[in-house]
């Protein structure tokens, strides 16, 4: 089983490589401009967002509810990690990162994540940001939801997978960078199982000094 939940960490953190890239003349435009105003009368929304590659970009965030953005130009490709100079980010900031993750993600969902795994949503709430997996028979392997939990709930073992993760996913700079904003923005991270069959469900909690073993690993 914990080379099930191994195999879920990596997937996930290499998830944006399975994305489509656009085409050359849409990147040169959205490096020209990020945020495009729109008409009042013209679109509901307030602004199409196009591209997050700065702490001005997660900025311009706050100054507008969520749900007045156009995001359908946006995809998990756009939300640049690796240029944003994430040691400047601050708490609010952080939040207001996920909250666009958790929108942004939620549309290239559900996916498959293989072996019988299906990544159906990300939540986030003032504790955690949650990714929700549906596990089919296969990807069980005969264990009960139930068995489960009891696994994640014993130290040792928790120990062990914890280990078998910062192996996994040692040198993987995106899952990273996508720790480090879960821990700046005060966050636990919990991915949360579901049997397919059953509905019953169990929980991984890796809580901020879990997530910083396995970033500074």
């Amino acid at each position: 089983m914990a080379a099930v939940m191994f195999g879920i960490l990596i997937a996930f953190a290499s998830c944006d490589n399975k994305k489509s890239s656009k085409s050359s003349d849409a990147d040169d435009e959205d490096d020209k401009e990020q945020v495009d105003e729109r008409d009042n009368g013209s679109s509901k929304k307030a602004a199409a967002l196009k591209k997050v590659a700065s702490l001005e970009d997660i900025e311009t965030l706050s100054e507008y509810d969520l749900d007045d953005l156009d995001l359908s130009e946006l995809n998990m490709d756009d939300i640049d990690f690796a240029n944003i100079n994430l040691d400047d980010l601050d708490e609010e900031q952080a939040n207001n990162l996920l909250d666009l993750v958790v929108l942004v993600g939620s549309q290239e969902l559900p996916m498959d994540a293989g072996d019988g795994i299906t990544m159906q949503s990300i939540d986030k709430d003032d504790q955690s940001v949650s990714f929700v997996m549906e596990m089919a028979p296969e990807a069980l392997q005969g264990i009960t939801m139930e068995q489960f939990n009891q696994v994640l709930n014993m130290p040792e073992l928790k120990e062990m997978m914890m280990q078998e993760m910062i192996k996994g996913l040692e040198g993987n700079d995106d899952f990273n960078k996508f720790a480090q904003v879960i821990l700046v923005a005060r966050k636990d991270m919990v991915i949360k199982f579901i049997d397919k069959e059953s509905g019953d469900s169990a929980n991984l909690t890796l809580s901020a000094a879990d997530l910083r073993r396995i970033q500074n690993q």
